[in-house]
């Protein structure tokens, strides 16, 4: 035994074989932890793994678009040599992104990248591709409400006064259509353990018309807010209850119209001072933005203060806004539209001075569908000209048209000129034709009857007379 010892071939095949063995206890002892039942000392191939919650990676213009369908996380789904599997999850180089430079508006069916694997991996990501939505990012500007919590924990004899808001107005980021959502921006402040001025910073948030929050971002995201706080003894004031009225602020959208606001209560009791009081017969203090309802709601609004005035309670009441829409009006110009002439005497000719082509121009309004339709020859414009005397004058133009719009001439009076008739005129204008009188020299029918009667009667007589001077001498000879 002590001469194998001494023999180094001997010594060197002992190494050997534990060096194998280590080797082999190692193998199993990976294999057993992975659940694979193959008890074979030798590899036995590729495994799968899954790694989860993997965050994407999103490339594109922020400063333009907003980007709405991209998951937070995704898993990754690793096929190849546990060694390498292995060593990737450790060293965690890898990841998953999505690019959209390049990008317009629109909706995309876009694949998911990975980056930072071994190139003797397979990797499959799931999901392979995502549906995503690219919109115009939008900002517009919204002012901060301040509401407050446990009030009724002030010490008494405490007022709270207005607070101060810095900034007072907020930008609120998203796409034109969640902009359009926004209803109300506030900051919300505890005044439990509250004794004297303060001033707390306090988070915005964003509702709608409806009360439900909105998951938009603003700039700033915070605000300081100032609450002053004073203390004033009960003695110097008097209290008294006052009708609450509101002031309407900005212009409802196009397409709407208010049928009703209402408060609740519709009194409030007021303190301050006896000779402010006395001045004050109701007040006027909630208002009310037109321009941020988008229809019928009810909110919670903070009672203003006049000067003079310490406190109001209620501080906040319930306001009810209800709306009704309004169908959409048009206006629109026709023109070319034909004067007609009532009423014109036969004796009279027209001479139209004003409009000279005797057409004028309407404008037209009302609900735009029937306006739409609306043609120059549903329009009727005229003049009455009935009891008008010769010479020159100015006659209203009357128009007309279908019913349920407004019709209005550009025009509003015609200048005319009437002229009396010559008689040879009027009968050339169709008047009875009566009897063209005789050539004075000629004699009426009936008078040259009796001159030939007269010149027959003398004949007569002339004869006679022969006749008897005849027969006289007839009888001297005999």
């Amino acid at each position: 035994m002590d001469k194998l010892m001494e023999n180094h071939w001997f010594l060197k095949g002992i190494s050997l074989l534990l060096a194998f063995m280590l080797y082999m206890s190692t193998n199993l002892s990976d294999k057993s932890t992975v659940g694979n039942k193959n008890t074979s000392p030798f590899p036995t191939g590729d495994i799968t793994e899954t790694v989860s919650n993997i965050v994407v990676a999103v490339n594109y213009d922020e400063d333009k678009y907003i980007v709405n369908g991209i998951p937070k996380y995704v898993k990754v789904k690793l096929e190849g040599s546990k060694n390498v599997i292995t060593a990737a999850k450790s060293q965690r180089e890898f990841g998953v992104s999505v690019d959209l430079r390049g990008y317009s508006t629109g909706t995309y069916d876009v694949p998911l990248k990975y980056t930072g694997m071994e190139s003797n991996l397979k990797v499959t990501v799931q999901p392979e591709t995502v549906k995503v939505t690219i919109q115009n990012k939008a900002k517009k500007s919204f002012p901060v409400e301040v509401k407050y919590s446990n009030e009724n924990q002030i010490p008494g004899g405490s007022l709270i006064e207005p607070p101060t808001i810095k900034p007072g107005t907020v930008e609120v980021i998203g796409t034109e259509e969640e902009l359009e959502k926004v209803a109300f921006v506030r900051a919300y402040i505890d005044l439990k353990g509250i004794t004297k001025t303060v001033t707390k910073t306090a988070e915005i948030v964003i509702y709608d018309k409806d009360g439900q929050k909105l998951d938009l971002q603003t700039t700033p995201s915070k605000v300081n807010v100032t609450i002053p706080i004073s203390n004033q003894t009960a003695t110097n004031n008097i209290e008294k209850t006052v009708p609450l009225t509101y002031v309407e602020k900005g212009s409802i959208a196009e397409g709407l119209a208010v049928t009703n606001i209402g408060i609740e209560p519709k009194e409030v009791t007021i303190s301050g001072p006896k000779d402010v009081l006395d001045n004050i017969k109701s007040l006027e203090g909630v208002e009310v933005d037109l321009s941020k309802i988008t229809g019928s709601t009810t909110f919670d609004a903070s009672v203003l203060l006049p000067k003079g005035v310490t406190s109001v309670s209620p501080s906040q009441v319930k306001v009810s806004v209800e709306v009704q829409e309004q169908k959409k009006t048009k206006h629109k110009t026709i023109d070319g539209i034909s004067i007609q002439e009532n009423g014109l005497s036969d004796e009279f000719t027209l001479q139209l001075l004003s409009p000279q082509s005797g057409k004028i121009s309407v404008d037209i309004s009302g609900e735009a569908s029937i306006v739409d339709k609306i043609t120059a020859e549903q329009i009727t414009a005229s003049i009455n000209l009935q009891n008008v005397s010769s010479g020159t004058h100015d006659i209203s133009i009357q128009v007309s048209g279908p019913n349920n719009i407004l019709i209005e001439a550009k025009q509003k009076s015609a200048k005319v000129t009437l002229v009396k008739k010559e008689k040879n005129d009027q009968e050339v204008q169709g008047k009875p034709e009566e009897p063209e009188p005789e050539n004075e020299t000629e004699q009426p029918k009936e008078e040259q009857n009796q001159d030939t009667e007269q010149e027959n009667a003398v004949g007569k007589q002339e004869e006679t007379q022969k006749q008897n001077e005849q027969e006289k001498g007839a009888n001297s000879n005999g």
